[in-house]
């Protein structure tokens, strides 16, 4: 998975976080995407609730699984060596994945696309350019076929399809609160925590490590952050140039579906300004940060905070 935010996360400890319960409320942090998901479950006893953070995590893992490049038995990266071989059958969820790319490339004018490297195999460290997705790939129900010498990374909408499929199973199961975090980077809620009906409060940062730009009250919806221009980040590459986005820009996306905010948040730092109205027209609320300053969609607002340099939710 794309690590894009890394003071915020990279440094995040790998061991898994013990669970922390009191009353019908359970806490618990795993390595999944190669980074940490945070889940917090509010049910009727503290048993269940562990429970049903248990099965997101579960969930999670079989995503993982999907879309791996970083292990031989990945379903993407066996879609990545089979490239230019035939059609290859994929399983529901990496079919939904690879549908899910192609329908936010169209969204964003192309400015949103996972990385392909041409002439190997990801995962790899250099990428040599990019053509658009609609290109090289093709998905039909159970079946999906790459164009010879094109692998995909889908570090860009990973987490975010992760997130939406975890809301689906826990609201399957009746959970009406609950804060999933993946990484610092994602966030998500369902309902709202006890005793703040305006929802699980989340620190938006801002480009500099001791700055913010106020808190979102997240209330069945979900927030995603990319930056570019850093030192300690990977790059987004623009797809549309094949060449990487070197201006410090830093954009934070709400949306309904965690999916969304994933993929516009990475499109909107390869957009910059010029996307603010195509973000709007798409249904999610951008603050955007570069060297002029900061831009907002009108409708992204946040409360004033204290600052600091964390992403965080608070009950």
């Amino acid at each position: 998975m794309n690590r894009r935010f890394g003071t915020f996360f990279a440094l995040t400890l790998v061991l898994a976080i013990p669970y922390r319960s009191e009353g019908g409320v359970a806490r618990t942090g795993q390595v999944v995407m190669g980074t940490v998901l945070t889940i917090t479950v509010l049910a009727e006893s503290t048993q269940e609730a562990r429970r049903l953070a248990d099965a997101a995590v579960e969930e999670a893992r079989r995503w993982d699984d999907a879309l791996t490049i970083w292990r031989p038995e990945g379903e993407l990266q066996h879609l990545n060596e089979r490239a230019g071989r035939g059609e290859v059958v994929v399983g529901r969820r990496l079919g939904s994945g690879l549908q899910a790319m192609l329908t936010f490339e169209q969204a964003t004018g192309g400015a949103f696309q996972p990385t392909m490297v041409i002439g190997g195999v990801a995962p790899r460290t250099v990428v040599v350019r990019t053509r658009r997705l609609s290109d090289v790939l093709r998905v039909a129900e159970d079946k999906a076929w790459l164009q010879e010498g094109v692998a995909l990374d889908p570090g860009g909408i990973g987490k975010g399809l992760a997130l939406d499929a975890m809301v689906d199973a826990l609201r399957i199961q009746g959970v009406t609160s609950a804060f999933l975090d993946f990484g610092g980077s994602s966030q998500t809620a369902i309902g709202v925590p006890p005793g703040n009906a305006q929802g699980w409060g989340v620190l938006v940062a801002g480009w500099g490590s001791e700055t913010s730009h106020g808190t979102v009250s997240l209330r069945d919806a979900s927030l995603s952050t990319s930056r570019a221009g850093a030192k300690d980040t990977r790059a987004i590459e623009d797809p549309r140039t094949a060449q990487p986005v070197a201006q410090h820009r830093l954009a934070t996306v709400w949306a309904k579906k965690a999916t969304d905010a994933d993929a516009w948040s990475t499109a909107m730092v390869v957009l910059g300004r010029e996307g603010l109205k195509d973000a709007e027209r798409g249904g999610v609320r951008v603050l955007l940060e570069d060297e002029m300053g900061v831009a907002r969609t009108p409708d992204f607002s946040t409360l004033p905070s204290e600052g600091g340099s964390r992403i965080e939710a608070s009950p």
